[in-house]
C-alpha cells in the first residue's frame, strides 16, 4: 500500500465506497447483509458478492457490481463455480447446538455480580 497520496490508496477508498453502496442496496433489495471490510480485502468473497448482486436483476446493485469489478480487477467468469463454492461452503456451515449452548452460556446471570 502506497501513501495517502498514491494511487493503491485512492483506489482501496473508492473500492470501500462502492462496497458500501453495494451493502446498503443488497441490504434494501434483497435482505442480505454484506462484510464490507472483507470484500475489500478478499477477492474471492468480493467475486461472490458480485455474483450475489447481478443476481438479483437490480439496475443499480448491476450498475455498482460492475463497478466494483473494473476497480478490483475482477474477472467473474473464471473460475465462478469454484469460487461460489467454496465461498458458500465457508458461509453456509450449520451451527451445531453445542456451539449455540456455549455462545449463550457467558451471558446467563449467575445469581452473582462477576
Amino acid at each position: 500500500m502506497e501513501d495517502m497520496t498514491g494511487n493503491n490508496f485512492l483506489n482501496r477508498s473508492e473500492v470501500f465506497s462502492v462496497a458500501t453502496l453495494l451493502y446498503t442496496r443488497l441490504r434494501r433489495v434483497s435482505g442480505r447483509v454484506i462484510d464490507v471490510m472483507y470484500l475489500v480485502e478478499n477477492h474471492a468473497y468480493a467475486k461472490y458478492v458480485i455474483d450475489v448482486a447481478l443476481s438479483t436483476n437490480d439496475s443499480e446493485l448491476q450498475r455498482q457490481a460492475e463497478r466494483l469489478r473494473s476497480l478490483m480487477g475482477i474477472d467473474v467468469a473464471a473460475n465462478q463455480i469454484e469460487v461460489n463454492e467454496t465461498v458458500q461452503d465457508i458461509y453456509e456451515t450449520e451451527v451445531t447446538e453445542e456451539e449455540i449452548y456455549r455462545a449463550q452460556v457467558s451471558h446467563h446471570y449467575i445469581g452473582a455480580l462477576r
